[in-house]
Order: structure tokens, then sequence, then C-alpha cells
């Protein structure tokens, strides 16, 4: 046995939890390795003081303290979504995309498939976002991941609606 081994069996040891042929092995090996066995002596003198020390026991009237403590404290008020916040960034974003269009920086060949990959990845968020808050019993997380995504995806039908006669023709071959 080395001496890995045999520091992961003394605690059982000392507990007298090993097997008797476990015992002989860790028995063995203290009796070659000093280091060992100086582990084990500090280890059952450190027993032996435990063992004299005595109980805490709290007062009487301890939890009843606590519990009137905790109901001391101010309630927090809960946390509000800023949801400002977030139609200001999907406006902010639907813009950056509209003047890359007209700056003829996005080509609609791949802005079309990245439009579609996008919708697919609303769809997955909005439904995983939903499937989290019904999980958790947050309604007001469930209210507002559904109105993003509904957000999102009007105004994509409103951009895309905007532009489908030019995407049509493009699609035609007609020259843009």
């Amino acid at each position: 046995m080395n001496c890995s081994a045999c520091e992961a069996r003394l605690a059982a040891y000392l507990d007298g939890e090993l097997s008797p042929s476990e015992v002989r092995a860790v028995e063995m090996h203290l009796n070659t390795c000093a280091t060992c066995r100086v582990l084990t002596n500090d280890l059952r003198a450190v027993e032996i003081k435990l063992q004299g020390l005595r109980g805490i026991e709290p007062r009487p009237d301890f939890s009843i303290a606590v519990m009137a403590a905790i109901s001391a404290l101010p309630v927090p008020k809960p946390a509000r979504l800023r949801v400002r916040w977030f139609a200001g960034y999907v406006a902010a974003a639907w813009a950056l995309l509209i003047a890359l269009y007209f700056a003829r920086v996005i080509d609609w060949h791949h802005a079309l498939a990245a439009v579609a990959t996008e919708f697919g990845k609303v769809a997955v968020a909005g439904s995983t976002l939903v499937g989290v808050g019904l999980r958790l019993h947050l309604t007001t997380f469930v209210a507002a991941a559904v109105g993003i995504e509904l957000i999102v995806l009007v105004l994509g039908a409103l951009a895309l609606r905007r532009f489908y006669p030019q995407l049509r023709g493009w699609l035609a071959g007609a020259p843009a």
C-alpha cells in the first residue's frame, strides 16, 4: 500500500470501519512509514480533543428571536423588468439593419438567409424563456418574454412586408 491509499483509509481505520484485510494492509503500511504514522497519531489526538468538548446549546428563545428579527426586516421590492430598454434595443437593432440595407452593405441573398435564421432563433429563445418562466412560476417573466418575442416578430413582419416587392423582383432576376 502506498501513502495516498493509506491516507484515504485513515479515517475509516480510526473509526473501525475497515475490513480485516484492509486493517492489516493499513497497519503494515503504518509499521513501515513514519509520515503516515505521525499523521495517524495527529488524527487520534484531534479526535481525543474533540471528544472532550462539550456541546453548546442555544438559549431557549433563539428560534423565536431569529424569526422576529427576520420579520422586522423590510420586505424587498420585486425586481422590475426594464421593458423600455428591451424595446429600445430591438428598435435600434432594426434601425441599424435598415440603414445597412439602404447603404448597400447588406446583400439581400445573405440577409434573407440571416433573417430566416434569426426568426428560428427567436422562436427557440421564446419557447425556452416561456418554459423556464412557467417552470419557475414567474408569470411576469413569461409575459415579458412573450411580449418581446411578439414585438420582434411584428417588426420583422412589417419590415418584410415593406421590402417584399423589391425582394420578389430581385428573386425573379430584375435589376436592383
